[in-house]
């Protein structure tokens, strides 16, 4: 069983919170360039307003290091993690395939 991780952070506050915070001469506009990306486009990740989407995480990859799979699959766990506290599943029942002839 895998270990579910309680109210993970959105992929942009771990890159803003890594990557740029503790570093005075890193900002988000000098990241974004060498992403080859907008600025707005970047801020938006980081906001958390929008996702890491497969491109976004082959350019995560080559400017900031780790893999693109890594940076998919942190953003994989937030919205599952997100989709969980939405989904209302108390009324769900699990399929019982051994009853279909």
């Amino acid at each position: 069983m895998a270990i579910q991780q309680h109210n993970p952070p959105h992929p942009g506050g771990m890159i803003e919170r890594t990557y740029i915070e503790p570093f005075k001469e890193v900002t988000a506009a000098s990241i974004a360039r060498e992403l080859g990306v907008s600025k707005s486009t970047f801020s938006r990740l980081l906001s958390g307003k929008s996702d890491i989407t497969p491109e976004m995480a082959v350019r995560l990859s080559a400017v900031l290091g780790r893999s693109a799979e890594s940076w998919l699959l942190m953003q994989d766990n937030y919205n599952l993690w997100k989709a969980r506290e939405a989904v209302d599943t108390d009324e769900l029942q699990r399929f019982d395939f051994s009853q279909v002839a």
